[in-house]
């Protein structure tokens, strides 16, 4: 049998950020522990097929993962890989690690305490499992003693060192491709297409005419809002303005806004985007703020929209509230959702069939 090249923990870490990058996955699906579990799967070889794993495939406990410290695993050799294999997975496996580390003339420093099973039990592995990237043993209940994860093979060969540069990028798309669901591989894709991002942004309007947005995350989040979400959850969607960074306004139909008798001045503070769904009746008028970093639809932002469509001869009836973010992981919408004004929608870039809002409940308890 011929083990794998071992990758660094550095490079392990690497792969496990750039296959389930941070604003997309939890972190426990890419940190230092998570890191320090796939280094170890691969120093035993708990490398199982994808499909069709066997009982007798190499397999591991969380604890495994814990106990390989840096002192063993420079020893890549196959006789000790092996023999730390056997001891590790065996049973007494602690104290025979023990002594077969003594044997070395090693202490035993093991990298995490075995307090931090649970982590890799309840959080990684499954996360891994659910990704594609792991796999349970066969006829063997999460209750068991024995060694039951193992990574699946071809979500291990994205950790071969030798395995750099464009060709790396092209295995994990395909990985992503063959292995994710389609949910999984949309968050992938908008974390990877947000860091790329350097250049102008194009979005098509509803009425088909493109238009050129400022580089950066919320650009991104508007093209969403206007190619994803607005047909999915508008009768009849027109863009009306986009705001940009430097008191830029589009107006992308002033023939609408005549109509309408609707009037921009650009030293008002607009939302980023003003839709209007001309399908329904009275029309609604959507006030879309797109939040990269920060500025949600908070109750001071909310009355001040309210007020501006006064203005505007807009009944706040018609008025609609939606805040997009990029991703429930990414930062500020973990930081600013609870500030969100009541009777407001939240929409993420990487999950454009849903929308969450919140709204008052209404009471049916009997009066007293």
């Amino acid at each position: 049998m011929t083990f794998r090249e071992l990758p660094t923990l550095e490079q392990c870490a690497a792969r496990l950020e750039a296959v389930f990058p941070r604003a997309a996955f939890d972190s426990t699906c890419s940190n230092p522990l998570a890191a320090a579990a796939a280094a170890a799967m691969i120093y035993v070889d708990a490398v199982v097929d994808d499909d069709t794993p066997s009982p007798d495939d190499v397999w591991v406990r969380p604890t495994t993962c814990l106990w390989l410290s840096d002192d063993v695993y420079v020893r890549a050799d196959h006789d000790s890989r092996t023999a730390w294999r056997t001891a590790a997975l065996g049973s007494n496996a602690k104290r025979k690690v023990v002594e077969l580390q003594k044997s070395w003339g090693l202490d035993f420093n093991q990298r995490y305490g075995d307090n931090t099973r649970e982590t890799l039990r309840d959080e990684t592995f499954p996360l891994w499992l659910e990704l594609g990237a792991a796999r349970t043993r066969p006829g063997v209940t999460t209750t068991s003693p024995l060694p039951r994860w193992a990574l699946a093979r071809t979500f291990a060969d994205l950790l071969n060192p030798q395995l750099t540069g464009d060709a790396l990028d092209v295995a994990i798309n395909a990985w992503r491709d063959a292995r994710m669901t389609p949910g999984a591989r949309m968050k992938a894709h908008v974390a990877q297409e947000r860091r790329a991002q350097t250049h102008a942004v194009e979005v098509t309007l509803p009425n088909g005419v493109r238009r050129s947005l400022e580089p950066g995350a919320a650009s991104l989040i508007l093209k969403g809002v206007i190619e994803d979400w607005a047909p999915r959850r508008l009768v009849d969607p027109a863009v009306l303005t986009v705001s940009e960074p430097g008191a830029k306004i589009y107006v992308a139909d002033a023939p609408l806004l005549q109509r309408l008798g609707m009037k921009i001045d650009v030293s008002t503070l607009l939302p980023d985007a003003l839709l209007i769904d001309v399908g329904t009746d009275p029309a609604e008028v959507w006030m879309i703020e797109a939040v990269a970093s920060d500025g949600p639809i908070d109750e001071p932002r909310r009355r001040e929209l309210i007020d501006w469509a006064a203005t505007q001869r807009i009944p706040p009836a018609d008025c609609r509230f939606l805040t997009a973010f990029v991703s429930r992981n990414d930062g500020p919408a973990k930081r600013r959702l609870k500030d969100l004004a009541e009777g407001t929608y939240a929409w993420y870039l990487d999950e454009p069939q849903s929308e969450l809002l919140w709204t008052k409940i209404a009471d049916q308890s009997d009066p007293l």
